[in-house]
């Protein structure tokens, strides 16, 4: 590697060709508006340059990746590359697609993120930490995909194993696809009053609904002896709505 790997950014390069390619298989279509979230050595972003994007931002952290993609990528004209840190950049553009090898440490942020960007992006192709990509899939609502799936329908693509990696990590990878779906489960003007709700009711996750919604007013006929996580999504968003009303 022509540059020293930064613990502080989480950074684990990707190796394996095998990977990369099923990675860029899951693109369907060419011609599209990307944002590749940092793209390090720029393995993958080869490979999507291949895909004849419209436009390709990378951002990435690293002042020193940034110097060595932006050689490496001089000729590409439609290819951009922001020095910037994910978590702090205002995202602006809107995107056909978004995708990364995320951080592990910061997963759960840049998600949230990027499903609550002011134009959702149409797919998303993200990689995760297994156990937390197991928490996105899982039937029982969490605090975490409570929230996604009021805008995308995930799905597991496959797993890569933490030997795909230089440094190893010690734990193996999912990537995940998620697609936008054809209208949010949430409003724009809901989202804040939701987040800090379903904050709250995850937080105590043991207690039952009555416990947790004895403050609260509402009509809604449910076993109030539940706990949260064995709610619908659909049933959390009513109640949600109605003592909001």
């Amino acid at each position: 590697m022509y540059v020293k790997l930064k613990k502080k950014y989480g950074q684990n390069f990707l190796i394996d060709d095998n990977i990369t390619n099923k990675i860029i298989n899951l693109i369907n279509h060419n011609n599209l508006n990307i944002l590749e979230i940092g793209p390090g050595d720029g393995k993958l972003t080869n490979k999507l340059i291949n895909k004849k994007p419209k436009k390709l931002d990378l951002i990435e952290i690293d002042t020193e990746l940034v110097k060595n993609l932006i050689d490496k990528f001089k000729n590409h004209n439609f290819l951009n590359v922001i020095n910037n840190d994910i978590l702090k950049y205002d995202i602006i553009n809107n995107y056909d697609l978004v995708i990364s090898n995320l951080p592990y440490n910061i997963s759960s942020q840049v998600l949230i993120k990027l499903s609550l960007m002011r134009e959702v992006p149409n797919e998303m192709i993200l990689m995760f930490q297994k156990e937390f990509a197991t928490k996105l899939l899982e039937d029982k609502l969490n605090s975490i995909n409570s929230i996604i799936n009021c805008f995308f329908k995930i799905r597991l693509k496959f797993h890569v194993s933490k030997n795909c990696y230089r440094p190893i990590p010690k734990v193996d990878s999912s990537v995940l696809k998620f697609e936008k779906l054809n209208k949010s489960l949430i409003k724009t003007d809901e989202i804040e009053s939701f987040i800090k709700f379903k904050r709250y009711l995850f937080s105590y996750k043991r207690k039952s609904l009555g416990n947790l919604l004895k403050k609260y007013k509402f009509n809604e006929n449910i076993n109030l002896s539940m706990r949260a996580e064995s709610l619908r999504l659909k049933e959390l968003i009513k109640i949600f709505r109605e003592i909001n009303s």
